[in-house]
Parts: structure tokens; sequence; C-alpha cells
């Protein structure tokens, strides 16, 4: 496995935690796993790129989880299928922002979203790697697949500073 793509996909599960928990759910462990042929919950694809990165994550996320996240606690499939799509924003915004500490820039497509089986989770590419979060007794499974170019590199974290709610570099 790439060190890079390792790299920054500890850099997603921190922030995918850190969404979670901003939005009431707690996530209570993260574990590597290989594919699933058990993909039925919502799903949101979204694809990213730079000059040296381009990839895209893909989030399965049950039904309870988003209704307990839903700003507003709503149960409507409407409702709940916007979230993923404003969950996986939230989620590659930001990872964009710790990529960003580490001189990585990147941009955000649009995220898509769909309730698939297996079969049909193929089109979203072959995964990097896989992770599997527990929150709320159920799983939450992320895909996550990327390519990086010869001159890539994560420098050390800079330090950054909010003020007035704006993180500054």
């Amino acid at each position: 496995m790439n060190d890079a793509i390792e790299a920054i996909g500890q850099e997603l599960v921190e922030a995918i935690r850190r969404v979670l928990d901003e939005n009431g759910v707690a996530v209570s462990s993260v574990s590597r796993c290989e594919a699933s042929e058990s993909w039925l919950h919502p799903i949101a694809v979204i694809g990213f790129g730079g000059d040296m990165v381009r990839g895209s994550v893909s989030l399965g996320v049950p039904w309870r989880v988003l209704q307990a996240s839903h700003p507003s606690k709503s149960g409507s499939l409407e409702d709940l299928v916007d979230w993923i799509s404003e969950l996986s924003n939230l989620v590659l915004g930001s990872l964009k922002t710790r990529l960003r500490a580490h001189g990585v820039l990147i941009q955000l497509g649009l995220p898509s979203t769909f309730t698939t089986s297996a079969s049909e989770m193929s089109a979203t590419g072959t995964p990097e790697l896989q992770y599997r979060l527990r929150a709320l007794n159920v799983s939450i499974r992320v895909r996550f697949s990327a390519q990086v170019g010869a001159a890539f590199a994560m420098l050390p974290p800079r330090e950054t500073a909010v003020v007035d709610g704006i993180q500054i570099f």
C-alpha cells in the first residue's frame, strides 16, 4: 500500500469522526475491512482532485445514523438522502482543511447519492482502502480510492489558529 494514500486515509477517518461528532453521533471504533457484498444503506460518492492527488470517497451510512445526525432529526426519505449528500460534503471539506495543513491542496466534486446493491457498487471503482466505523451499534462503511503523483508529499502539519471562526494557516 502506498504510504501517501495510507496517510490521506487516516486524515479521512479523522475528518469523518469530527463531522459525525459535531452532529451528535460518536464513533465507537474504526477498523480496516475487506470489500463488502452488503452495501445496502444509502451511499454518497464524492470525488476530489489536486495537482498531485485525485480520488474518491464512498460513504455508506445506515438510516439510523443519518436520522440521529440530521440537524432536525427528520426521518423523511427526502431529508435523509439530502443529508447523506451534505455529510459527504462536510467530510470532504474537513479532509480538505486537514490536508491543507499538510501543504496538500484539493478541490471537491459534487456528491452523488443512491441506495445500491453490491453488484452495482463496482461502478465506484476498486478501493485502495476500506474502513468500518461503528456508531449507534451499526457500521458506517467507507471506501477510499486515490492516485498520487510521483512528487506527492504530505508536509508535517502546520500550526493553525482560529480567528472569528475561520481557520488561519
